[in-house]
């Protein structure tokens, strides 16, 4: 098995804008040392997605760092997904230690140790789909259901995207771009909430997941938790959520004939 096979990775055009609005600046080594640094963070995401079994489906790199899209389900353990959110920036801190072996020239060291620090955090802000929204969003999972887990990141982000325009945006007509492109991946996210959220309740009622947490309470299936089987009391009885779910999918199908 490969470890990355390298015709799924994608370069956005933002980033190709970028690279040669670098060049035709005499920033050379910037825009190449900044683009290594990208590629080094995701990976660190696509190392730790081989160690875990998962397979890599496609890598785009942006301006601000990369997307990697990973085969996985919705109901990957929670731990599982903080590795490999934290698997880049891992990578990125490794790479602080090549700055002590004598191979580069100082200024080329401070360029490095510069963008580094600039791109780990970067990628830390909770804005989607940046790895700092990931880890927010599986903390969250860790205390709340999935719907309002999915809920809060967007919230999360929203603040966190106007927070970065009122902060940052002046700074540089650059981040209108990057921030365009922050803005366009929250939108995606919120429009795609009814099939991310129907895939979730789906996987759960085909598969069988070895959840360590079991509980039981009322409610609808909207209070089902990643990590946590769920029984849903009715009077005296109790009621898997693969019950429920079927319940829920018959009335989808019946609705639609």
């Amino acid at each position: 098995m490969n470890l990355l096979n390298m015709k799924i990775i994608k370069i956005n055009a933002f980033t190709i804008y970028f690279l040669l609005l670098f060049f035709f600046c005499g920033l050379i080594k910037s825009a190449l040392i900044i683009f290594s640094i990208v590629l080094i963070h995701e990976l660190g995401h696509v190392f730790f997605s081989f160690i875990l079994g998962y397979k890599i489906e496609k890598i785009t790199i942006y301006p601000f760092g990369g997307v990697t899209i990973i085969n996985k389900d919705l109901n990957t353990p929670i731990n599982r997904e903080l590795i490999i959110a934290f698997g880049g920036i891992f990578f990125q801190l490794v790479l602080y230690l090549l700055l002590f072996i004598p191979i580069f020239r100082d200024i080329t060291k401070e360029l490095i140790f510069k963008y580094n620090t600039a791109i780990i955090f970067f990628n830390m802000l909770p804005i989607i789909p940046l790895d700092g929204s990931i880890i927010v969003n599986a903390l969250i999972n860790k205390f709340f259901s999935f719907k309002i887990s999915y809920i809060w990141q967007i919230v999360i982000s929203c603040i966190g995207i106007i927070l970065f325009l009122i902060i940052d945006i002046s700074k540089s007509l650059n981040n209108y771009l990057i921030c365009s492109l922050l803005i366009i991946k929250t939108i995606d996210y919120i429009k795609n909430y009814k099939y991310i959220y129907n895939r979730f309740l789906l996987e759960r009622y085909l598969k069988n997941y070895a959840f360590k947490n079991i509980k039981s309470n009322k409610g609808t299936i909207d209070i089902l938790k990643k990590d946590t089987y769920q029984y849903f009391i009715e009077g005296k009885k109790a009621i898997s959520e693969k019950q429920k779910l079927q319940e829920r999918f018959d009335k989808d199908i019946s609705n639609k004939l």
